[in-house]
């Protein structure tokens, strides 16, 4: 086993690479990223400490790795081999059935949280989205400046310009974001609020 430091933006695991290590995020964030027929990455979640990549594909004995991980922020990981992580979880029957309760709690809340995206209206999405963003600066800033273009945004929050433009317009009007020369910025306060409100939602709909 090994601890790496890993810097923002790069990409430790590549979807279609060989599965051939077991990581384990200590510290920082990380970004999961799938990639379509249509070959445009597409950002779905944000990772932290606690988090095993590589695990359910060894599982389900898939030998490459399903989706693409980037650190958000600077990271330290351990790094396992597979080989050798399976041959102690076959010995080790406590270990394999915590290990295995972890990853069905993990896909299930997963599934759970994909059903529910849905069904959110789109300033809610937007919320979803500007929290994550704001999530991946550490320690938490007093503000943050979006840089994507409209079309990347609408791209990867899932619906079109004109409902973006729209959800923009809703979430100023709330006070929760304010708009530079068109660049959306996030303040501390309104991030909470977004954040509190997104909680709110998750557990009550």
């Amino acid at each position: 086993m090994a601890v790496v430091e890993i810097e923002p933006g790069r990409e430790f695991i590549k979807a279609g690479a060989d599965c051939t290590q077991i990581f384990l995020i200590l510290s920082g964030k990380v970004t999961g990223v799938e990639w379509p027929t249509h070959e445009r990455a597409y950002p779905f979640k944000d990772f932290g400490p606690g988090d095993f990549f590589g695990e359910i594909e060894c599982f389900a004995g898939l030998p490459q790795y399903r989706i693409s991980i980037v650190a958000a922020t600077r990271c330290k990981v351990l790094t396992i081999p597979a080989d050798a992580y399976m041959d102690w979880l076959h010995m080790d029957v406590d270990a394999l059935f915590l290990r295995t309760q972890e990853n069905m709690h993990r896909l299930i809340t997963q599934t759970a949280e994909a059903r529910k995206y849905l069904f959110m209206e789109g300033k809610d999405r937007l919320m979803v989205h500007l929290i994550r963003f704001y999530e991946q600066h550490q320690p938490l800033p007093d503000s943050v400046e979006l840089r994507q273009t409209r079309t990347q945004m609408a791209e990867e929050i899932g619906f079109s310009t004109k409902t973006l433009n729209r959800s923009i317009k809703r979430l100023e009007e709330l006070g929760l974001i304010r708009l530079n020369k068109g660049k959306i910025v996030i303040s501390r306060e309104g991030y909470e609020e977004m954040k509190a409100h997104y909680i709110e939602y998750y557990l009550n709909g």
